[in-house]
């Protein structure tokens, strides 16, 4: 893989900060239930369900509220919509970066299915899955963290088959962009399955901090239905009182060029939203 090759895979939307004064409130568990089948699902049912964000991207004509496919649990799921030829947040999928009480450590799970024909990319692969967990600044999308300007970890898909990973940004990453590691089962790669529900659940953990200077005691560890599928320790992600308060719906095609476009339209179907400062009973 060439340099340039890597650096687009890598390649980001920079999280934009969490609005000054938005209200952070506890999130209920959401199946999607609620809402009617079959419209879209804005940030205005977000924000009804308990979900609150400052802004959002991609909800009112790429998300619909889905009672045709099986739901993983109950009647309904969330349908997002990658369109052929699209990459990036403003064209693809859908972002909103739901707002949480600070913590030092958080879970959040979910439920995601790609339809049977998803398209990884035209000729190069790459995108965002789902949610993931932020925090303060948000440090993503090339930038260097220093400590003080936040930290993100999102699930990702790579190559021509769907391989699952995990892609973070924290102090000292390595290249250009953030780093990722491979979710492994029994010592082989895991690939995002077409066509078959699966869960996903993150832990972060934010390192402590002495004396202005960051310990390397930060964690990462996901959960592929419900075993761990890699653990990340010795990271670093702030010198200040930041702490998880995020939930980052960040979910798109791409890689920074179009050739990490979907070559037909694609749809994942997400389901069962649960967010916790303590472990889940069913990990």
């Amino acid at each position: 893989m060439t340099g340039a090759t890597t650096a687009a895979l890598l390649a980001a939307v920079v999280l934009a900060p969490q609005a000054v004064g938005a209200q952070a409130a506890t999130l209920p568990d959401n199946g999607f239930e609620r809402p009617a089948a079959g419209g879209a699902y804005p940030l205005s049912e977000w924000i009804a369900d308990g979900w609150n964000a400052p802004w959002a991207l991609g909800m009112e004509d790429r998300v619909v509220v889905d009672a045709e496919a099986p739901a993983y649990e109950g009647d309904k799921s969330l349908r997002v919509l990658y369109p052929e030829g699209k990459i990036g947040p403003e064209n693809s999928g859908a972002s909103a970066p739901f707002t949480l009480p600070k913590a030092p450590e958080y879970y959040l799970s979910y439920a995601v299915r790609f339809d049977e024909n998803f398209s990884w990319g035209t000729s190069e692969y790459a995108g965002k899955v789902g949610l993931g967990l932020a925090g303060g600044k948000s440090c993503s999308g090339g930038q260097v963290c220093d400590g003080t300007n936040g930290f993100s970890s999102r699930p990702i898909w790579r190559q021509n088959n769907g391989q699952a990973a995990i892609y973070y940004y924290s102090m000292g990453h390595e290249g250009e962009y953030g780093d990722y590691t491979v979710l492994k089962r029994d010592g082989a790669d895991i690939h995002w399955p077409r066509g078959e529900w699966v869960t996903i659940t993150q832990r972060l953990k934010v390192n402590t901090v002495t004396n202005g200077a960051a310990n390397p005691d930060g964690e990462i560890e996901i959960f592929f239905n419900g075993v761990s599928a890699a653990l990340v320790t010795d990271l670093r992600f702030v010198t200040n009182a930041d702490q998880v308060d995020r939930a980052y719906l960040s979910s798109f095609a791409g890689g920074a060029e179009e050739t990490f476009a979907p070559a037909h339209d694609s749809y994942i179907w997400y389901d069962d939203l649960r967010v916790s400062t303590t472990r889940p009973a069913d990990l």
